[in-house]
């Protein structure tokens, strides 16, 4: 007659231990604006830099040295080109996708992506220099677009990068930045799941904003880094509705 108990005693002995258990990491809680994409990569904390393409199709993604894709919505991740560096744009023309792997600082102080080196036309497959293709150097040499700004219907979005000075020293702590919104009553900022450094933007066929940020997360009260030697995977923010 005691095997029973033992039996039930056990049982709930176990599911204590579950509930204690260090290890067993929460799942975050979806948001309702945001849909998050992680891309694990070899680095120890990977940061996204440019986005193009679709999220419900092909979506490719440049980290601080790779170009990944994407066609499962996020589940799984290819590596389809180590550029040894970031992208800072991914533009395309007619058939053909850019990579544009540098940047410029205008006189207003908006950072354009610029030099297109590469060029594929099967979403990444293959990649080859631009100069090898027909007259691409001339057509193709001074592609450009801004790096963490988009606009759409008379509405711009944009990071913006946030710093505190260090005590007795000339340089500045970076914080996390904000996504900013503007329209025609002024310019608002827009929440996020967690604080980030951002870098690029994108608005696909759908108007939806996708937000690429570091895998390292901001106390969202001091803008601090918290756990900042804890490796995280680089992170793509993508809006639930068009045009938030």
């Amino acid at each position: 007659m005691k095997r029973p108990f033992l039996l039930l005693a056990a049982g709930l002995l176990a599911v204590a231990c579950q509930k204690k258990d260090p290890d067993v990491t929460p799942r975050e809680i979806e948001d309702p604006d945001w849909i998050k994409l992680e891309i694990k990569t070899i680095s120890s904390s990977d940061e996204a830099y440019s986005i193009w393409g679709d999220i419900d199709k092909t979506l490719l993604v440049s980290t601080r040295a790779h170009i990944f894709a994407t066609s499962d919505q996020g589940k799984t991740w290819q590596e389809l080109k180590n550029f040894y560096g970031p992208t800072y744009g991914l533009v395309s023309r007619n058939d053909t996708l850019f990579a544009l792997s540098s940047y410029r600082i205008d006189t207003p102080g908006e950072i354009m992506a610029t030099y297109a080196n590469y060029c594929t036309t099967d979403l990444g497959k293959t990649w080859v220099y631009t100069f090898t293709v027909p007259g691409g150097y001339e057509k193709y040499s001074n592609l450009s677009q801004p790096f963490g700004r988009v606009e759409a219907a008379g509405i711009t979005y944009r990071t913006q990068e946030n710093t505190q000075p260090i005590a007795n020293s000339t340089s500045r702590l970076v914080l996390a930045s904000d996504l900013l919104r503007t329209d025609g009553a002024g310019q608002t900022k827009m929440r996020l799941p967690a604080g980030h450094y951002l870098k690029g933007l994108y608005l696909d066929g759908k108007q939806r904003l996708y937000v690429a940020a570091s895998g390292v997360r901001f106390d969202l009260t001091t803008g601090q880094a918290s756990n900042a030697t804890v490796s995280r995977p680089a992170v793509v923010y993508v809006s639930r509705r068009p045009r938030p």
